[in-house]
């Protein structure tokens, strides 16, 4: 569709722009509230920080153990502090190590069974709270603002992939280990 069939059908992306932007500004600030957070721990009956539900997350998401440096890349944050995380996940009992296959000197993190169980009552207060506040949604609508929702997270996160990569323009020994480019 040119700008002249957009403007003729009354169309104006840049609007429509402005208004996705809006609304992803107000579902990111209420996505990341702590008293979500808290509320949803407490639905689960959960003791865990929003650091140490992040990180097993992650490592749910990969459904596999990491390195971790991975997860530090992943979670966007140093290594140490994902180091100190791992060691109160793990005296906590919901994260285990075991030696890297492929590098005897590394260790991996993965999921033990209590983390997985914790992090799944946590998964589930979570749908469950999603499934409240779509209640009313008819079931076209809704599988519409799935399908179009799970799009627009495939582009941006192909998008912010690409912002990571290593630039052409910065030699690599000079980048520090998990920076990001703005």
């Amino acid at each position: 569709m040119t700008n002249r069939d957009r403007r003729a059908s009354g169309i104006d992306r840049g609007r429509s722009i402005d208004q996705v932007d809006a609304s992803l500004q107000g579902v990111t600030r209420s996505m990341t509230q702590p008293r979500l957070h808290e509320r949803l721990l407490q639905a689960a009956g959960v003791r865990l920080d929003r650091g140490g539900a992040a990180l097993l997350h992650k490592l749910y998401l990969h459904n596999n153990s990491l390195r971790v440096t991975t997860l530090a890349d992943l979670l966007g944050i140093d290594a140490p502090t994902v180091t100190r995380k791992i060691q109160q996940l793990e005296h906590d009992g919901f994260v285990v190590r075991h030696p890297d296959p492929d590098d005897r000197r590394a260790t991996r993190i993965g999921l033990s069974p209590a983390g997985r169980r914790t992090l799944q009552r946590v998964l589930n207060a979570r749908r469950a709270w999603l499934g409240g506040l779509l209640e009313h949604w008819g079931d076209a609508e809704l599988v519409t603002f799935a399908s179009l929702l799970g799009r627009f997270s495939t582009t941006l996160e192909g998008d912010t992939e690409e912002m990571s990569a290593p630039s052409d323009l910065v030699p690599p020994l000079t980048r520090t280990h998990g920076a990001r480019r703005k």
